[in-house]
């Protein structure tokens, strides 16, 4: 092993380099690129060869680099197409050991993300990409299979697929490997999690690239012939159209309704827009009202089938991880008043909850790590094992690779599904749910519901709560540090914006959780372990409460001093 080369084959975004260089480093072996070797010798990058001397250019270019590296004691992470060419399987396996990396199309291209800086996918929209690499697998599948080991790279982090693949050489060496099992990538098949209320049970679906199928199965649960879709322009200009398209071949009849993006349309003014649509359409007891979108579009549309001539069918199909591990799942609906959140509202649980994690690909990454924010939430009151499983893969959720992003969300899920089905009227165990949002509600009506995301304002409320709990004895010592450091790898905010603590006093006190003088308020007892403890809202807030440190008056010093730019 130690004469021979290395080669790590396999589709874009399978980790050659990523594990390639993980992997020489154990080995005590160089690591090449041979793509990045290309670009050395031709002085330019892969997308102007391509563009200039096309694929049949770029080819000849890759053989001699590979050429040059054949036979030398290496590790090297070849192109996705490198091994496909003719007599190129032969010559590696003669020059040295070829390892397939694999993982399902899918995944790759979550990890690739746009794809801009790779010729064959620039340009192309999510599923676009997932389909040509499907097809790059098909025409490749035969080359790749010639390799003398073959890696899921699934579920594992590059460290792990290196200290595997490793293990793999050194068994290879000591000449043990003639029955190694070429092994299987696992395809995460869309997972169902039930919400158990009787009568009015519902199935949460989560799969991948799945809203093409989703109209049967709502025509099918409502038992209608009639949808009107709920969205906001953007998700709506990205998604209603397959969405329609599936309902319609189902043999419905649909109708689009478009309100504002953001929380300012979770408002009476919008819901009675909704309803003089409804009233256009014809909708009746029969017509099935489909939320298309976050948090603020399943609110605001449930609250008008729950109020529509006394109540519809409601589904719901979350397009944001906030709205997928929260709002989506337990039937609170809801809109604001300009005095509060969600202070007019109502239970009315949807018929189906449908996420497809494809849609979620179009998020930015701070909505994408603040709708991680609810789910850290159900790990730190109910499941030690779902957050130390984020402290674990957290990043890797925050890219949406999908075998632990299925994982992660179905838990989750399953943690509100079992709660809802405990409590559906919040009468205590579901209270436990409101972790962090006691100062997250007072944060989001001080910043006028647009500076700070609603997840946002969560993790700065779970921070200060966990504080809270330690402070007053519920907690152990360090159990608020050790959610801070998690919710900040993400990128999320962990300390309240310098409003007077009377503003949030007077804020806390129209908490919708408040009975009489107290409001119950959600401590920890330790990760995984929450409870309520009734407290008066000047006794949830300490006297010093936002009050900036010396830092922070410093910076405020500095910014007063400065001049106004225009």
């Amino acid at each position: 092993m130690a004469q021979a080369t290395i080669w790590l084959v396999g589709l874009m975004g399978a980790g050659k380099s990523a594990v390639g260089v993980r992997l020489a480093a154990r080995l005590g072996l160089p690591f090449a690129d041979s793509d990045a070797e290309v670009e050395r010798a031709a002085g330019a990058s892969i997308a102007e060869l391509f563009a200039r001397e096309g694929e049949a250019g770029f080819r000849i270019r890759e053989r001699a680099a590979i050429d040059a590296l054949a036979g030398r004691p290496a590790v090297v992470a070849l192109g996705g197409g490198a091994i496909a060419e003719p007599g190129a399987a032969a010559r590696l396996a003669a020059s040295g050991i070829v390892i397939w990396l694999r993982a399902r199309p899918a995944t790759l291209a979550a990890r690739i993300g746009s794809g801009d800086d790779r010729p064959l996918l620039a340009g192309l929209g999510f599923a676009k990409r997932i389909e040509t690499l499907q097809g790059l697998e098909r025409l490749r599948e035969p080359h790749y299979a010639t390799a003398r080991f073959t890696v899921d790279t699934e579920a594992r982090t590059p460290d792990e697929v290196a200290e595997h693949v490793a293990t793999l050489l050194a068994t290879h060496e000591a000449g043990r490997d003639e029955e190694e099992p070429v092994e299987s990538v696992p395809d995460p098949q869309p997972r169902t999690v039930r919400v158990e209320l009787g009568e009015r049970s519902y199935a949460i679906r989560i799969g991948f690239d799945t809203l093409d199928q989703a109209g049967p199965a709502i025509a099918e649960i409502a038992a209608t012939r009639r949808a009107v879709i709920v969205s906001v322009p953007e998700v709506a200009r990205r998604y209603a159209p397959r969405l329609e398209r599936s309902l319609r071949a189902a043999g419905l009849r649909v109708r689009r309704l478009l309100v504002p993006d953001g929380e300012r349309a979770k408002t009476l003014r919008h819901a009675g827009a909704l309803y003089e649509g409804l009233l256009d359409f014809g909708a009746d007891r029969g017509t099935v009202v489909v939320a298309l979108g976050g948090g603020v579009v399943g609110d605001l549309a449930g609250f008008v089938a729950a109020t529509w001539m006394r109540g519809i069918p409601f589904v719901q199909v979350p397009t944001t991880l906030l709205a997928m591990v929260d709002a989506s799942v337990g039937g609170k609906v809801a809109v604001d008043l300009p005095r509060g959140k969600n202070l007019v509202g109502a239970f009315h649980q949807p018929r189906l909850v449908w996420m497809d994690l494809a849609t979620l690909q179009s998020l930015p990454r701070r909505q994408r790590a603040a709708g991680l924010a609810e789910a850290i939430k159900h790990g730190a009151i109910r499941d030690k094992a779902l957050f130390e499983r984020f402290e674990r893969d957290v990043e890797a959720v925050l890219e949406l690779e999908p075998g632990p992003t299925l994982d992660v969300l179905a838990r989750s899920c399953a943690i509100k599904a079992d709660v809802v089905s405990q409590d559906e009227r919040e009468a205590g165990l579901r209270l436990h749910l409101n972790f962090g949002h006691t100062l997250a509600h007072a944060v989001e009506t001080l910043t006028g519901y647009r500076r700070i995301l609603h997840g946002e304002a969560v993790a700065i409320g779970m921070v200060f709560a966990a504080r809270r709990s330690e402070a007053l004895g519920h907690a152990p010592a360090g159990t608020a540090d050790r959610l801070s450091a998690l919710l900040q790898r993400i990128g999320l905010p962990t300390e309240a914006p310098p409003f007077p603590r009377r503003a949030y006093l007077s804020a806390l006190r129209v908490d919708k959780k408040r009975t009489d003088a107290h409001v119950r308020f959600v401590v920890l007892r330790g990760i995984g372990r929450a409870d309520i403890v009734p407290l008066t809202p000047e006794e949830i807030l300490p006297k010093d409460f936002a009050k900036p440190t010396g830092a922070a008056r410093s910076r405020r010093r500095t910014r007063a001093a400065e001049p106004r730019r225009r």
